[in-house]
């Protein structure tokens, strides 16, 4: 874990993946296991935040990482199934990956919407005018799965699966109608920027703090591990929601009764019980499933 520094900051580190489409590098014989949560309890409204630039950079930085590190090993769970349906194993990793990449979804949205156009989208334009999710490259071998094209998810035993992706798809809804209420993304609002291609995908990872390289699997967990310990920490004294400028800014009303406000309670217990379940583990935390 990237304990706080000496001024209280949380601050974000690189992340090493391997190139998209590659295999992982040779393991350096440590264990992959996932620890154990400190505590997964947390305050939904935390206290005043001091430093809020610093905070929510480093959880845009530090959420996306973790999601990247989730769609890597949501991929070698579907690379494994290309041929034929999963298995129960891999349908119920599948659908914990998925539902940890919408807890950290939520995560990184916790930024104030004027504090996101002012600082973190600007950060982006910066990058590139037109930057974009869609130069995501390790999200491009999941699109068929997030749209439904492999025949083995209308089976009934995808169940959980299916709900998972609806659930994502209206995480992004909701957050997108939090941050940009008007609905115009930098690459919309360029619509001559540059398309997907490689040097698109390098200014992604440059951004996001990710350098391509031979990694192991063990080594790729650890990474998880140590980056889910960090968010415990933060959530842990500042809670979900800080306070900025006297106001809370929360993504999910509180009273809203629905899974979006389950989720705010449960993103270290999804996040968690994807890396448990994507290392072979058996989880405890079944009842954390969205």
């Amino acid at each position: 874990m990237r304990a706080p520094d000496e001024q209280g900051a949380f601050l974000p580190r690189m992340l090493f993946l391997p190139p998209t489409g590659h295999g992982y590098g040779e393991d350096d014989g440590a264990p992959a296991a996932v620890g154990a949560l400190a505590g997964e309890e947390y305050d939904l409204f935390g206290p005043a935040c001091e430093d809020g630039t610093g905070l929510f950079w480093y959880r845009w930085i530090t959420g996306h990482q973790v999601s990247f590190l989730l769609w890597r090993l949501l991929g070698d769970a579907l690379e494994r199934s290309t041929h034929r349906a999963p298995t129960h194993r891999e349908r119920e990793a599948m659908a914990a990956c998925v539902d940890g990449y919408s807890a950290m979804l939520l995560y990184s949205a916790t930024v104030p919407r004027e504090h996101y156009h002012t600082h973190i989208r600007v950060r982006m334009a910066l990058q590139h005018p037109a930057f974009s999710g869609a130069w995501a490259s390790d999200y491009r071998p999941l699109r068929p799965l997030f749209r439904a094209r492999f025949p083995w998810q209308s089976d009934p035993s995808c169940k959980a699966l299916r709900e998972a992706i609806a659930f994502n798809h209206a995480m992004h809804a909701r957050i997108a109608d939090h941050l940009v209420p008007d609905g115009q993304s930098l690459l919309q609002q360029h619509p001559g920027g540059t398309g997907v291609s490689g040097e698109a995908e390098d200014l992604f990872d440059n951004f996001f703090m990710t350098v391509r390289r031979p990694v192991g699997r063990s080594a790729l967990i650890r990474q998880l591990n140590s980056r889910i310990a960090g968010i415990a920490a933060d959530l842990a004294r500042n809670g979900l929601y800080p306070q900025v400028e006297g106001e809370h800014h929360p993504v999910v009303p509180e009273s809203s009764g629905d899974a979006l406000e389950h989720l705010a309670v449960s993103v270290l217990r999804l996040s968690h019980r994807a890396a448990l379940l994507s290392v072979g583990t058996e989880s405890p935390l079944e009842e954390a499933h969205l």
